[in-house]
């Protein structure tokens, strides 16, 4: 009778208790990462001429100056210079024209438009009369 006891006692409280939780089996799709956005590549015009292309850590610029005057200057224009990503907003480009001197050009961009800068010795690439200070807003 014991035996009888301890089995209905049995019967009773397992038929009381909530079921174990299931593992979750089924697996939520990979979230694919968001597009890179890159806002660099395109062509630019003011007081210089610039195209950027390529993608981040891989752009390509060329920059074009000239004036009325008959200042004129180029970088690049074979297919792009390699440019490094300072920053989301800055490209940077170090050109050695000989073994003793370089020409480095800072490229910053806010929005639509573009400032450029050089420091060391450029005049490799655009002689005595100009420079590639200036800006440019991209064209449309």
């Amino acid at each position: 009778m014991r035996i009888a006891c301890a089995a209905l006692v049995l019967l009773a409280l397992t038929a009381c208790s909530k079921p174990a939780p299931e593992a979750d089996t089924s697996s939520a799709a990979p979230v694919a990462p968001p597009p890179v956005s890159d806002d660099w590549p395109g062509k630019y015009e003011g007081n210089l001429m610039v195209r950027v292309s390529g993608l981040p850590n891989s752009h390509k610029v060329v920059l074009v100056a000239a004036t009325a005057d008959g200042c004129t200057g180029d970088i690049g224009l074979a297919g792009g210079e390699p440019a490094k990503d300072i920053s989301p907003t800055e490209l940077g480009l170090t050109l050695k024209p000989d073994d003793k001197t370089t020409c480095t050009i800072s490229i910053k961009k806010d929005g639509d438009k573009l400032t450029v800068s050089e420091s060391g010795i450029c005049t490799t690439y655009h002689g005595l009369a100009c420079s590639f200070n200036g800006s440019a807003a991209r064209l449309n």
